[in-house]
């Protein structure tokens, strides 16, 4: 790997840190500290959506231009940064939709659903699936 690969690697690791340190500074979500306590019981608090939303999408971009930057440097093949893109484009439609869904129409005490998806969302959860799925498919070239 030479030094402006690693370089890349190296700055697009601590930006996901910096995300993730700094996200109640950066981002409105008031679903940090509601599933921080025992959410069990509580109902949801006050979510002003249109804030949440673009705040939501924002950090999602956000990890995913890190996320695709790792992988270019890892990788540096054309058709898997093409289909990571196609991936995590894909992944935000699917799963924005049904995370504001959750939001109107959940249940008090049933949060599981809206927990994960959200968290699906705002963390690079896909690429810790991406690296060791890209890694498997890459021919071998001992043979």
């Amino acid at each position: 790997m030479n030094s402006r690969r690693f370089i890349a690697l190296g700055f697009s690791i601590l930006g996901l840190f910096a995300v993730r340190f700094f996200e109640t500074d950066l981002f409105y979500d008031p679903l940090i500290e509601f599933f921080k306590r025992g959410y069990q019981s509580e109902t949801l608090p006050k979510i002003n959506g249109l804030s949440w939303g673009f705040n939501l999408i924002g950090r999602y971009l956000l990890n995913a231009f890190l996320s695709v930057i790792i992988l270019n440097a890892i990788f540096q093949k054309k058709t898997i940064i093409q289909f990571s893109v196609i991936l995590y484009g894909t992944i935000i439609v699917v799963l924005l939709p049904l995370l504001l869904g959750l939001i109107h129409y959940y249940e008090p005490g049933e949060y599981r659903g809206l927990f994960y998806v959200r968290r699906f969302l705002i963390h690079p959860v896909l690429l810790l699936l991406l690296i060791p799925s890209f890694y498997m498919l890459r021919p071998n070239k001992n043979n």
